[in-house]
């Protein structure tokens, strides 16, 4: 599956610089499944989610990502998201935590309204920890969902993110079986100075970077991790490229990262 912000054409706090039509036939040339969408998706096309599946014409949606807000008590963007997910029958809804001033129980009980109300729509949410904030790993994502006693929450495992916090495959085994999906990309070598424009704009594609995502993935394989796989990307130069260039960039070196991990 290509990730949302994969073939958007901009940065993420910008709209997308390719229209929807133009994303989808990118990502089914290139080979994709399929492809996620976020609920700033839907502000775009006036919140008409008829319009915004006429634009997917059929093709595969099986994630809305990302949700947020419900660390802060709201529940922001939960209508887009829950409309957009029961018209194209998603799995998974992914979330972060932007807020990092709560105290640990009251984010428990939060996340566990997130996911009560994800679960009448049958959704499973997926939280992605992320390098350098409050939630970095997944073993603290992993409290995270113990705690808030959700059972349908898992951990988004994003080869950036958990790279850049330091995190091994030691590491991952006794979260292994939390993990609800998999992001694949690259980062740098060095991290820029800047944690935000290093995740934003340097989540190189997959192969590009300083990752050894075959034995990264194999080593997943090891720990039984079998589970949806994604491209996600957020970088200048694929942002910069046409919208068949990025996908067919992103597509080619998820496929290549996943042909070496058989021989690993």
């Amino acid at each position: 599956m290509a990730s949302y912000f994969t073939l958007t054409g901009a940065h993420m706090a910008q709209p997308p610089r390719h229209p929807l039509e133009d994303r989808v036939r990118a990502a089914a040339e290139a080979g994709f499944t399929g492809i996620a969408l976020s609920p700033a998706e839907l502000a775009l096309y006036g919140g008409a989610v008829g319009a915004v599946a006429a634009a997917v014409g059929g093709f595969p949606v099986p994630e809305i990502e990302p949700l947020k807000g419900w660390d802060s008590g709201g529940q922001g963007d939960e209508d887009a998201v829950f409309a957009l997910a029961g018209t194209f029958g998603c799995r998974q809804v992914t979330t972060i935590q932007l807020v990092s001033d709560v105290p640990a129980d009251l984010l428990a009980e939060r996340f566990a309204g997130l996911c009560a109300r994800a679960a009448e729509h049958g959704l499973v949410v997926g939280f992605e920890p992320r390098a350098n904030s409050a939630v970095s790993t997944p073993a603290q994502a992993a409290a995270l969902i113990e705690a808030s006693g959700a059972g349908n929450a898992g951990i988004v495992l994003d080869a950036y993110h958990v790279h850049r916090a330091g995190v091994t495959l030691a590491d991952l085994e006794p979260v292994a079986g939390l993990v609800a999906s998999v992001q694949l990309n690259d980062m740098l070598a060095a991290p820029r100075p800047d944690p935000a424009e290093d995740a934003l704009e340097f989540r190189l594609a997959p192969g590009a970077g300083a990752i050894d995502l075959p034995a990264w993935l194999a080593g997943l394989a090891r720990l039984g991790i079998d589970v949806p796989l994604a491209v996600e990307i957020m970088c200048r130069e694929v942002n910069a490229l046409p919208v068949e260039e990025a996908a067919k960039c992103a597509a080619e070196g998820a496929r290549a990262a996943l042909t070496a991990a058989r021989s690993c």
